[in-house]
Order: C-alpha cells, then sequence, then structure tokens
C-alpha cells in the first residue's frame, strides 16, 4: 500500500477525531467541561480504548462535513482490565443532537455487548434527535435501543452519567439500567427538556426544575448518584462495576481484604457505643455500615431518595456486598414508598449480580395514613416482598433494635429465609410498637385505673420481656443474640458458608 493511501486514511482519522472544531471545543473548556473523548479516557484504561465507527458522518448532505463521528463516539475499553462497551455523545456535534447514523453505531454497540456479555457504559450530553433527519413516517421504526437495554438488563451491568442535559431518549434508556449518576449543577435527566415543555405546556421551566438533582436525585430518585464534577462522576462508574461481574454467568470479583474501621480499637469503641439503647434516640446508619464494612469500600446508593432507608455497595472482607439498613436519623427508620422503591430495586440489581444481601434493621414500621395509601404502599410493599422472598443470594439479618410488623419482615424476616438471622441485645421484635400495643390492648384498663401512668409502665415492662430479642432466641426464632463487635464475623462467615455451593446464571431482568 502507498503512502498516498495511508496518508489519506490518516487524514480522515484526524478530521474525525477533532469532533465539532475549535469554537464549540472551547465553549465546553470554558463552561469546565471535559470533551466527549477526554471523558472517556477518564473512565477508561490507559490506551485501552478502540473506537468503532470513527469515519460515521451524517448521510443528510448539508451535515456530512458539520457530523465527525456523527456526534457520538462508540467503542470498548477496559475498566480496572476488564472489558466494557461504552457511547459517549459529543456536544460539539451540532450541540449533541443524535444522528441516524449515531443510532446505527449505538445499535452496533449494543448487539456486541449482548452477544459478548460485556457490560455497557454511556455518557450522556444529548439533545433531542436532530430534526433534520428524524421527521415523518421514518420514525414509526424508532425505539430498538429500548429492546436491547432490556435484553441487558440482568445480563450484564449497565451505567449511565448525564453529563449535560440528557432529556429524552438517553434519559429513557438510562432508566433501564442499574447506575445512573448526575453531574451537579450540568447534569440534567427527564421526559423532556424546556422547550418541549413550553410547547406542550405553555409554561417556563428550567432544565434544574424539570431534570435537576433536587427532582431527580431527591424526589424521584431516578439517579443513583450525585457528582461534585465530571471526574468525580467517571470515577463513580469506575467504582461501581467494581462491585459486578462482567455478566450473570461469572461471580463478581474479590478485591484484596482490608480490614474495617471496627477492627481498630478506636473503631471497636466507635461502634459499641453508636448505637443508643433508648430506642427513641437516632443515630446514622450511613456510620454504622462505614464502620462494619472493608476501610473505604462503602459507595452510597440514592443517598438523598429516601433517605430513612440506606443502601449501599461495600465489601466484607474482600467481598463485594449489599447493605440495607433502616435510618434513624430520618423519620425514625420508617419504612414509606420511597424506601420500598429504592429496597426493591437495590435487592433486584444484587440478585441479579450475585451480590450478597445484608440487612440491618431497626425500624418502627411503616408509615400509616391517607397520603401514604395515595402512593399505592400495598402495591409497593408487594412488589418488594416479591424481590425479596425471590431473591437467591446469600442474606444475613441483623437486628439492631426495632423489629416491628410488616417493616420488619421488609427487612428481611425469619420468613424471606436469611442464611443469618441474629440480634444485638438492645432489639425487640413485635407486631407494633409497645406505645401502640398498650394503648390498643390496654386502653380500657388503664382508664379505669387509680394511676393510669404507674400501671402502664408495668404493662410496657412485661411487653418489653415478652418481645426482647432473648424471648425470641428462647423460642429459636433467631439463631443466636450476638455483641455488636460479632457483626461483622457473623456476616462474613455466613456469606462464605454460603457461596460455597452457589452457581452464577442469568436469573431475572432488573425493573426500573
Amino acid at each position: 500500500m502507498d503512502s498516498k493511501t495511508t496518508d489519506d486514511l490518516d487524514e480522515h482519522r484526524k478530521r474525525a477525531r477533532a469532533m465539532g472544531g475549535e469554537a464549540p471545543l472551547r465553549k465546553l473548556a470554558n463552561a469546565g467541561k471535559l470533551t466527549a473523548r477526554k471523558r472517556l479516557d477518564h473512565l477508561l484504561d490507559d490506551g485501552s480504548f478502540r473506537e468503532l465507527g470513527l469515519l460515521a458522518t451524517s448521510q443528510t448532505p448539508s451535515l456530512k462535513e458539520r457530523t465527525p463521528a456523527d456526534g457520538t463516539i462508540v467503542g470498548h475499553g477496559l475498566i480496572d482490565g476488564r472489558p466494557v462497551y461504552v457511547s459517549a455523545d459529543d456536544p460539539s456535534v451540532l450541540a449533541g443532537t443524535r444522528g441516524r447514523v449515531a443510532e446505527v453505531k449505538l445499535s452496533r454497540a449494543r448487539q456486541l455487548a449482548i452477544r459478548e456479555r460485556i457490560p455497557f457504559v454511556m455518557l450522556n450530553e444529548a439533545g433531542a434527535a436532530r430534526l433534520q433527519e428524524g421527521r415523518g413516517a421514518q420514525s414509526a421504526a424508532l425505539g430498538e435501543g429500548f429492546v436491547h437495554h432490556l435484553q441487558m438488563s440482568g445480563l450484564v451491568p449497565q451505567a449511565s452519567l448525564m453529563m449535560g442535559p440528557s432529556f429524552g431518549g438517553p434519559s429513557f434508556v438510562s432508566s433501564q439500567g442499574d447506575f445512573v449518576g448526575i453531574v451537579k449543577g450540568t447534569g440534567f435527566l427527564g421526559m423532556s427538556g424546556p422547550p418541549i415543555v413550553k410547547v406542550g405546556i405553555g409554561q417556563d421551566f428550567s432544565a434544574e426544575e424539570i431534570g435537576g438533582i433536587d427532582m431527580s436525585a431527591r424526589q424521584t430518585g431516578q439517579v443513583d448518584l450525585v457528582a461534585e464534577d465530571e471526574v468525580a462522576a467517571l470515577e463513580s462508574v469506575r467504582r461501581f462495576l467494581s462491585f459486578m461481574p462482567t455478566n450473570a454467568h461469572e461471580m463478581p470479583p474479590q478485591a484484596p481484604a482490608n480490614p474495617a474501621p471496627c477492627s481498630s480499637d478506636e473503631g471497636a469503641r466507635e461502634l459499641a457505643s453508636l448505637v443508643p439503647e433508648n430506642q427513641r434516640r437516632a443515630y446514622d446508619a450511613n456510620a454504622l455500615i462505614r464502620l462494619l464494612a472493608d476501610a473505604d469500600s462503602v459507595l452510597p446508593i440514592r443517598r438523598d431518595y429516601g433517605p430513612n432507608l440506606a443502601t449501599s455497595l461495600a465489601r466484607i472482607d474482600g467481598r463485594p456486598v449489599g447493605i440495607i439498613a433502616n435510618n434513624p436519623k430520618f423519620m425514625a427508620g420508617v419504612l414509606d414508598q420511597k424506601a420500598a422503591i429504592k429496597a426493591r430495586k437495590f435487592i433486584d440489581t444484587c440478585d441479579a449480580f450475585h451480590i450478597p444481601l445484608i440487612f440491618l434493621c431497626d425500624t418502627p414500621g411503616f408509615l400509616v395514613g391517607p397520603e401514604i395509601e395515595r402512593q399505592r404502599m400495598v402495591s409497593l410493599c408487594g412488589r418488594l416482598m416479591n424481590s425479596l422472598i425471590s431473591a437467591t443470594v446469600p442474606k444475613v439479618t441483623v437486628v439492631i433494635r426495632k423489629a416491628v410488623g410488616m417493616a420488619y419482615l421488609a427487612m428481611c424476616g425469619r420468613v424471606c429465609e436469611p442464611n443469618a438471622i441474629v440480634a444485638w441485645p438492645t432489639a425487640f421484635f413485635d407486631v407494633m410498637g409497645p406505645e401502640a400495643g398498650v394503648m390498643l390492648l390496654h386502653g380500657k384498663e388503664l382508664a379505669e385505673s387509680p394511676d393510669p401512668q404507674v400501671r402502664k409502665t408495668e404493662i410496657l415492662s412485661e411487653l418489653e420481656a415478652a418481645a426482647s430479642c432473648y424471648a425470641a432466641a428462647e423460642m429459636g426464632l433467631i439463631d443466636d443474640v450476638i455483641s455488636p463487635l460479632e457483626t461483622r464475623q457473623v456476616i462474613s462467615h455466613t456469606i462464605s458458608r454460603a457461596l460455597r455451593n452457589y452457581e452464577p446464571q442469568f436469573k431475572h431482568r432488573i425493573d426500573p
């Protein structure tokens, strides 16, 4: 092959890698944003990226010279030495609008990810579909991405980042995945952006109001993690995938074991004193998770959504685990609709990818009243229980203090067949809280008593003794009562034992 031919190839590649040109790239830099190619450099292991469709361009004649790589960079690379397929929208090309050739490239990468059973990562900053190419009857063929992402669901891990405005299609397919991150201040997720909303309902809303972090992370919980900047967002995907197997036919990777904070003298003292014996006093479950897990291994999931329930990926002796903990710091640890939605998705994800589940139970029950009924709480609870009972990964339940009624069952009570169920000495079990029990069962007696307060105290003492963890242990309804300092050892030994004959395989899809 002569040099002119190879030089021509090099020139084609150079033009494609130039992205949208100097002015759009300068605009990104002034906004503190990375280019699409720099994002991939941060995400992937050094030098591992191999591009698919570099020389693609729009097939609309007026756009052909303005659409290098057709505005979407697609390919595969390595994260911690393991393969992933990736896509990165290029906002420097026609403001990130998605072209038809770009969709062909994405389709190719998704199909390869399914066939080769390799994770798929999307770095989103796409405007609406490119109207010059997608209007009219050809829109009848839209939506192939939904099929592919469903086919990937539960088979390979899927992660998405909202690096910029990503309304419409990118948001839809991201919701079908397992992990969604958003960059604070620049990332947006939602059905439609401000211009479409203005046309649709005649009102003006900002992108922040429609799909910023308050809406997406706190109110709707459609975002799993909020990152302060783009580099932190990209690192969060690397961390998330470090807990995941390459596909459902493999086990998650085990890391070198790091001692937990509670393994030190200072950490042991902190663990022993963290949870007050007074059931009315609060503590932060995130601190409890941090003390029990391997040092620096905790990745909180949906921390800002339903904070009364903490969900985190972490490691115990190097093994990935999913930890679900009632958080008395918020709403006394009661379970509401957000907690049920959050727990169900987390359980389904961990079960699909063979990550053992740890439940730290301290809940006074489900939230009650007309408003929670309007949230379809009965149905949400039913979905949560279906996921929990169906999960076949090893499960460990540790009752910290309160294990009350249906909420206790939703925290992997005995009926859900955990591989171990133990309690701290501060724990109690009952169908309702002691105060409510006194009033419902002994209200008439108290009303007729010469000293209602003294009699109430006597009854409470009797009920507390009947509901104590020791009474449950005497009946054989829990496996043991343990010291807080024994918790990590019980969890580790149980998981090690339960995984001996565990065989990874595809189990189920994961509902958004």
